[in-house]
């Protein structure tokens, strides 16, 4: 079809095809991105746990009050270290012991307060293996196949240990 304004010709294309092309591309770099994303979240997780770990031994020197308040700390950062990874429901559970160690004066309740984070970041972790390694919103997993949660999983372990033996 041909349009004349004036002197000048002007041809109507069909962008149908162009159109349908550009929005597939688009779909497919979205899905791609989600992917990237879950693996940061993943490897951020994991950097995260990297350093409580690290935290967790400047901890072992203290014992009683002293002892929870340090992990809690440890703990916090932990979460804060998370904050941009789409894992809220690990960040609470973390958040959640962090207040409960604060808050505890012996060491039943700091074990209490630590275990139940235990308990809930283990069946998020079964969760995510059920998936076979996807991502369960709010917990994490995707194509680290759960690693940063296995790491987060690893602290708190050792968080436990660290209380038992020296609180």
């Amino acid at each position: 079809m041909t349009f004349r304004s004036g002197r000048l010709k002007f041809r109507a294309v069909d962008l149908t095809g162009a159109l349908y092309a550009a929005l597939i591309a688009a779909f497919a770099l979205a899905g791609s991105g989600l992917a990237s994303v879950s693996a940061l979240a993943s490897s951020a997780m994991s950097t995260a746990a990297a350093n409580a770990s690290s935290g967790l031994d400047g901890c072992s020197r203290n014992t009683g009050k002293a002892l929870y308040d340090c992990v809690a700390n440890v703990l916090d950062r932990m979460s804060a270290e998370t904050a941009a990874d789409n894992v809220p429901e690990t960040r609470r559970a973390i958040s959640n012991a962090a207040a409960g160690l604060r808050a505890a004066t012996t060491k039943a309740q700091a074990l209490s307060a630590i275990s139940q984070c235990q308990s809930v970041i283990a069946n998020a972790l079964r969760q995510v293996r059920a998936a076979g390694g996807a991502h369960v919103r709010g917990w994490g997993g995707g194509p680290g196949g759960g690693s940063g949660l296995n790491a987060v999983a690893g602290v708190i372990s050792r968080a436990v240990r660290l209380i038992q033996t020296k609180g």
